[in-house]
């Protein structure tokens, strides 16, 4: 199992949708407790990029049922913390 930490997957959360907003022509102001779910103009399509994006960086494979970015038990958007911890904890790693 790759080790990757809390802090890193972060950063990379950050910087692929700092990419992508550049990318839109987007202004975005983003760190680890937004919540890019609920940020103007980031759509579930942006962020199912960014998870595409995030897979190639950390070198996991995040399972297809896994949207980072939502609660299903609580129902909520989340933040890129809480975010990160839910990737750790399930993607597949070494792929």
């Amino acid at each position: 199992m790759i080790d990757i930490s809390q802090e890193l997957v972060e950063e990379k959360i950050i910087e692929v949708i700092k990419e992508i907003a550049d990318t839109l022509e987007m202004e975005v102001s983003i760190d680890s407790n937004s919540c890019p779910g609920l940020m103007p103009g980031i759509t579930s399509q942006v962020l199912v990029t960014v998870m595409g994006r995030l897979e190639k960086k950390l070198n996991v494979v995040i399972p297809d049922d896994c949207y980072v970015f939502f609660d299903k038990k609580e129902k909520k958007q989340l933040d890129i913390k809480k975010s990160a911890e839910k990737l750790i904890k399930n993607a597949n790693y070494g792929k």
